[in-house]
């Protein structure tokens, strides 16, 4: 078994969290850090105590000693990032949103088939051991048919137009953001919804910072779902069946306990007490994967991933949220879309 070598491109808060998740890890090392910053660099490097501290994202890339890169850059800079990481023969781990639409997470993924390069959208959640409970408890029927599932993400943001949340041009937008939790839990269970309906608030630099989606299935399930840059939530999460339901707790998407409550209203709690943030459990998969030769992990495969973005661009679409690197085929469609949603202005 190989020791792994993982570089990170970008120092923002996230790659902080992955960097002190990455010493709860059960293998691989952390090589190697890059920043479009030297003292940026140089300081991330001595607080994770990472040996080598570049200032050029395409340094990193092109290292031999890196044999992994995870991907921690705003969301508008994933796909070339990714796509050089493919090119240069390096297992990708990038952060969600993958891409920013369907059309580039096509050409990603059909690159690495061809170049047969490990990749993963950094789904972190699917492999938190309270989401693992809960597939358990679902696929084990302990609440009977799953019917509906309730789900939020929201925080408050910056207002600061230029933040990359407030920020069209860095791929701002709740949605993208948060938004991207709530409907991986409901498609986690039952794949792409049958039926779509939205209502969202967009504000004055053209993102959106609510909205509210219902997401129908042919077989009668249904999704509630919430995300937000402007408010305060509970971020619980709830799955309800013919038999009990489930609640996950506090923020729900990073949780260490949840509960299952039966129709006589018994309560059995589970807590896990793992370190960090959760982070070291996306690392361990990547790992695992490398090491069994597998160029996309069967937990969150990319077809995970391409139903994930499918229904965000169909939400987009309805919002008239749109981002320049969208192809330009709906152009009709985003003007009347955009007059539709004026009067929605937050």
């Amino acid at each position: 078994m190989k020791n792994i070598r993982w570089g990170i491109l970008g120092t923002g808060k996230i790659a902080h969290h992955f960097a002190r998740d990455f010493s709860f890890t059960k293998s691989g090392v952390l090589r190697a850090v890059a920043s479009r910053n030297k003292d940026t660099a140089d300081a991330f490097a001595t607080e994770f105590d990472i040996e080598l501290a570049l200032q050029d994202y395409y340094s990193l890339i092109n290292s031999d000693q890196v044999d992994a890169i995870y991907i921690a850059v705003p969301h508008v800079h994933h796909y070339e990032l990714s796509k050089a990481c493919i090119l240069a023969g390096k297992a990708v781990l990038c952060e969600k949103p993958f891409a920013m639409n369907e059309y580039q997470a096509q050409e990603l993924f059909s690159l690495a088939k061809k170049h047969k390069v490990f990749v993963m959208e950094a789904m972190w959640t699917r492999f938190n051991p309270v989401i693992e409970q809960v597939i358990d408890w679902v696929a084990d029927e302990e609440i009977g048919q799953l019917t509906s599932i309730q789900a939020s993400l929201s925080f408050v943001a910056p207002t600061n137009p230029e933040h990359r949340v407030n920020n069209l041009k860095l791929g701002g937008g709740a949605l993208l953001d948060v938004g991207i939790y709530p409907v991986f839990l409901a498609q986690l269970f039952w794949g792409k919804p049958d039926f779509i309906q939205n209502q969202a608030v967009l504000s004055e630099t053209d993102v959106d910072v609510l909205n509210q989606l219902l997401l129908g299935w042919e077989h009668g399930g249904l999704a509630s779902l919430e995300s937000s840059i402007i408010s305060h939530g509970p971020n619980r999460a709830i799955l309800s069946g013919n038999k009990g339901y489930i609640e996950i707790d506090t923020d729900w998407h990073k949780a260490k306990s949840c509960r299952l409550i039966s129709k006589d209203n018994n309560e059995r709690a589970v807590a896990f007490d793992f370190p960090g943030m959760g982070y070291q459990f996306e690392i361990d998969e990547v790992n695992r994967c490398l090491e069994e030769e597998l160029i996309q992990s069967p937990n969150f495969t990319w077809q995970h991933s391409l139903e994930l973005v499918q229904t965000m661009d169909e939400i987009r679409q309805d919002m008239g949220v749109v981002y320049e690197q969208d192809p330009e085929i709906h152009d009709e469609d985003i003007e009347e879309h955009h007059h539709e949603h004026h009067h929605h202005k937050h």
